[in-house]
C-alpha cells in the first residue's frame, strides 16, 4: 500500500511538472506574439528590383521551370526555416538566385527580422517541399535569428506576408499542421500528410524559442483580419492637403540633398557607369556641381559621377483623377485619395511596380502615371 501511494505521488508530481512546462511554453509563445505585434512590417522587397541596385543579374526561375498549380491557383502557404544560422534573407536570396539550378531548390520568399525578399511571383510554384506540394503551395523560408527580439520580429514579418498572400488568392487562414486540412502548412506537415519529403521544419526551430505552428497560425489570422478590415469599402473622399499624405523631405545639412528616386550613375558624357550600383531613394547625396548633357540636367556627386537632377529636384504635375498613394511594392497606403486638380511634385521618370507605371512622389511613395496629365 505504501508503495502504491508513493507511485501515485510520483506520478502526480510528474504530471504537475509536465503541466507547468506546457503552460510555460504556451505562455512564452503567446508572449512572443505579443512582442511581434509591437513591430512594424518592414515591407516587401522584390528580388529583381533589389538585385538591379546591386548590379547582379536576376535569374528568373519560372521562365525555365513554370510550375502550374494543380487547381489554377495556390491552395495555401508552406512555412520553412533555412537551418542556416547567421545567414540573412539577402544572403539566402543571392545564393538561391545564383545556384538554384545546381541545388534544385527555390522558394517564393525569404524573411528575417529586417527584410522580406520576394524571390518571384507566387502565381507559379517552386521547388521547396517535394513533388506532392510544389504544385499546391506558396513557400516561404524563415531565416534563423540569434535572439528573442529578432525572432519575434521575423515571425511578425513572416505572418504579415503570409496573410497578404492568403488575401491575394482569396484563401482563409486555417491551420493544416494537425490534420493536413487547411491553408497554413509547416514543412513537417507536408512530410506527414502528403509525403514526397522528409523535412521537419520549422517546428524544431520554433521549439527552440518556445514557439509553435499553432501560435504562428494565430498570428497570421490576427493580421489577416486586420488586412481584411482595411479592405472594406472606403468612405467618400474628402478634401485633403497633399502635404498631409506625402512624406516631407527630411532635413539635411547644407550642401546635401535627398535622392527621391532610385537613380543610375552616369559619366560626364551621360553614359551609364555599369560598375556603379544604383543609388537608392532616400540616400543623402552631396552635389558638387550641375551639368547639362544632351539637354538633360545632371548633378555631379563624385569624380566623373553624375545622376539625373530630376531624381532630386522633381517636376510639378497636375492630377486629372483622384489618386491613391502606393508603397514601394504597389500596395495601397490607406483609403484617403489625393484629389484631382492638385499639383504634385514627382521625381524622375516612371517606375514599373508589378506591371504598372508610377511616379515617385517621395522616396517611398508612388502615384499611378495615368492619374496625371
Amino acid at each position: 500500500m505504501k508503495l502504491k501511494k508513493s507511485l501515485i505521488i510520483v506520478a502526480a508530481i510528474v504530471l504537475a511538472i509536465a503541466a507547468a512546462f506546457f503552460k510555460n511554453t504556451n505562455t512564452n509563445a503567446d508572449a512572443i506574439n505579443d512582442l511581434a505585434k509591437k513591430s512594424d512590417y518592414v515591407g516587401t522587397t522584390f528580388l529583381y528590383q533589389w538585385l538591379k541596385t546591386q548590379n547582379i543579374r536576376y535569374n528568373k526561375f519560372y521562365e525555365q521551370n513554370k510550375i502550374v498549380y494543380r487547381k489554377g491557383k495556390p491552395e495555401g502557404v508552406v512555412i520553412h526555416e533555412t537551418a542556416d544560422p547567421g545567414a540573412s534573407a539577402k544572403n539566402e536570396a543571392i545564393y538561391f538566385n545564383r545556384d538554384w539550378n545546381k541545388m534544385y531548390a527555390y522558394v517564393h520568399a525569404f524573411v528575417d527580422h529586417g527584410t522580406v525578399i520576394q524571390m518571384m511571383t507566387p502565381d507559379y510554384g517552386v521547388w521547396g517541399a517535394g513533388p506532392n506540394a510544389n504544385d499546391r503551395f506558396i513557400q516561404v523560408e524563415l531565416c534563423e535569428e540569434n535572439n528573442r527580439n529578432d525572432f519575434a520580429k521575423s515571425v511578425n514579418n513572416d505572418a504579415i506576408w503570409v496573410a497578404q498572400m492568403l488575401h491575394r488568392y482569396k484563401l482563409k487562414p486555417t491551420n493544416a499542421t494537425h490534420n493536413g486540412q487547411g491553408t497554413i502548412w509547416s514543412h513537417l506537415a507536408v512530410s506527414k500528410f502528403l509525403g514526397g519529403t522528409d523535412h521537419g521544419d520549422p517546428d524544431g526551430y520554433f521549439a527552440k524559442w518556445g514557439y509553435s505552428m499553432d501560435q504562428f497560425c494565430d498570428l497570421v489570422t490576427y493580421y489577416y483580419d486586420l488586412q481584411e478590415a482595411k479592405q472594406k469599402k472606403p468612405k467618400k473622399e474628402k478634401a485633403v492637403n497633399p502635404e498631409d499624405l506625402i512624406k516631407a523631405i527630411p532635413k539635411v545639412k547644407p550642401g546635401e540633398s535627398i535622392l527621391m528616386r532610385d537613380a543610375y550613375v552616369y559619366d560626364k558624357s551621360g553614359k551609364r557607369i555599369k560598375s556603379q550600383a544604383m543609388k537608392q531613394a532616400g540616400t543623402v547625396i552631396k552635389i558638387k556641381s550641375s551639368k547639362t548633357i544632351k539637354k538633360t540636367k545632371y548633378y555631379e556627386i563624385g569624380k566623373n559621377k553624375y545622376i539625373v537632377a530630376a531624381n532630386v529636384d522633381g517636376t510639378m504635375r497636375t492630377l486629372i483623377h483622384n489618386s491613391y498613394i502606393y508603397d514601394t511594392v504597389g500596395v495601397r497606403s490607406g483609403n484617403t485619395k489625393l484629389l484631382k486638380g492638385n499639383a504634385i511634385k514627382t521625381y524622375g521618370s516612371p517606375v514599373t511596380i508589378r506591371g504598372e507605371k508610377y511616379y515617385a512622389v517621395s522616396a517611398t511613395q508612388f502615384v499611378k502615371v495615368d492619374n496625371f496629365k
